[in-house]
């Protein structure tokens, strides 16, 4: 009998063109903005480390001059030129573009775990509003058949009453009730239309067709050492590699810089830079520049410092974060225990509530019960319908908040 309940309050009549809780995580994936938002951050982080290889490239420039004065002295021209194409590239720089490299690759490498992160948040929160549309949908069929069983006891208290079986009060207390249970279904329905929107926003798109019921995997497992391979943890590790590459970055301020350039040069006596006297028509010059700076107000120590104490930063943020996602495994955990026997108290109340409803039925018809029994057995299986759907979604939301926490395959 309890099985036979409790499959047909399952029963969820969905049309060929009805979607499913996966089908509802890839649409969000496809089109939520939020994570669409992540996406451009990780690939402007892409660009970033592309960039910081431009280190290591040659520099090229083509310059020209032209100058006129109005008055000269010894050795000047009033009107002179010069084009020059000159090609450079940095020998040395105390390895700032090697760990700058390196920083940015954290950083790349970081954006990836967090957009992942993202990504699980994401599809955690589809699961919940997901969830949430589907218990609306169930209360809004409770209120429904609530309302039915309480218009149905006053259309037979009517007859009744018309009998002059009972009295005037008994018949109003149970227009008073139905009247309660059509404003219950009409909130019921709000909700319903409320939940439908928050899902429709988090998917991106508007939903037309029935969402299917979903089933619980009675035997999945959760692995607690999976904790080590969070996204956010991965993300911050990557974030304190950064500022330390950064410092040593920093660093290469305390070593010379080392540069070469090879320039082809033309001049000229005006505007056009060819035929200046007592120059060459062209002009090849290679250079190399050392450069080595031995005080610059402590800046470098204090930017080798700074990347330093944030790396720090990072690392105290890392362990604050292992503490609190090992507190959500372990609430988690607890609260898909308490869901469970939720679920079994649920189920039980469920089935005894429907058999007390029939049973106060028959016995109203035959005049051995009163109307305040029937409205009392109907309401109480309308709170055991909705508490244990209830604890059923609460189950399967418990399980979906596991997942996210241990960021196992969904």
């Amino acid at each position: 009998m309890k099985s036979k309940i409790v499959s047909a309050l399952l029963v969820t009549v969905v049309s060929s063109y009805a979607i499913d809780i996966n089908e509802a995580v890839k649409i969000s994936i496809e089109n939520n903005y939020s994570l669409k938002q992540q996406q451009y951050i990780l690939d402007e982080s892409e660009l970033n480390l592309d960039a910081s290889y431009s280190g290591y490239q040659p520099k090229v420039d083509l310059k020209y001059n032209y100058t006129s004065r109005d008055e000269t002295i010894s050795g000047q021209l009033k009107k002179d030129s010069t084009v020059s194409a000159v090609i450079s590239y940095n020998l040395f720089n105390g390895f700032m573009d090697k760990y700058n490299i390196d920083a940015k690759e954290n950083l790349f490498k970081s954006s990836k775990y967090t957009f992942q992160a993202a990504r699980q948040d994401l599809i955690l929160e589809v699961k919940k509003s997901y969830i949430d549309y589907l218990l609306k949908q169930k209360n809004s069929q409770t209120s429904t058949e609530a309302l039915k069983s309480f218009e149905k006891q006053f259309k037979d208290s009517s007859n009744f009453f018309n009998q002059g079986l009972i009295a005037k009060n008994e018949l109003l207390e149970v227009e008073v009730q139905m009247l309660q249970a059509t404003q219950d279904l009409q909130n019921a329905k709000t909700s319903e239309k409320i939940s439908k929107y928050k899902l429709e926003n988090v998917l991106g798109v508007k939903i037309t067709e029935e969402v299917e019921s979903i089933q619980l995997d009675e035997n999945i497992k959760f692995d607690k050492n999976n904790i080590e391979n969070r996204s956010e943890i991965k993300a911050l590790e990557l974030v304190s590699a950064s500022f330390k590459n950064m410092a040593k970055s920093n660093q290469g301020g305390y070593y010379p810089k080392i540069d070469a350039s090879f320039s082809v040069n033309k001049y000229g006596e005006d505007t056009s830079p060819h035929d200046r006297e007592g120059y060459p028509n062209s002009q090849n010059i290679g250079t190399v520049n050392l450069n080595w700076n031995l005080y610059n107000g402590n800046q470098d120590n204090t930017s080798v410092m700074i990347n330093r104490k944030k790396a720090k930063q990072s690392m105290m943020q890392l362990e604050d974060l292992k503490q609190e996602i090992e507190l959500q495994f372990e609430n988690a955990k607890e609260q898909l225990e308490v869901s469970k026997l939720n679920l079994k108290t649920a189920s039980k109340a469920l089935e005894t509530s429907k058999l007390n409803y029939e049973i106060v039925v028959d016995k109203v018809q035959e005049g051995l019960s009163s109307n305040k029994d029937l409205i009392d057995a109907n309401y109480l299986l309308t709170q055991s319908k909705q508490n244990y759907f209830s604890a059923y979604y609460n189950r399967y939301l418990a399980i979906a908040t596991l997942q996210r926490i241990l960021e196992e395959k969904n």
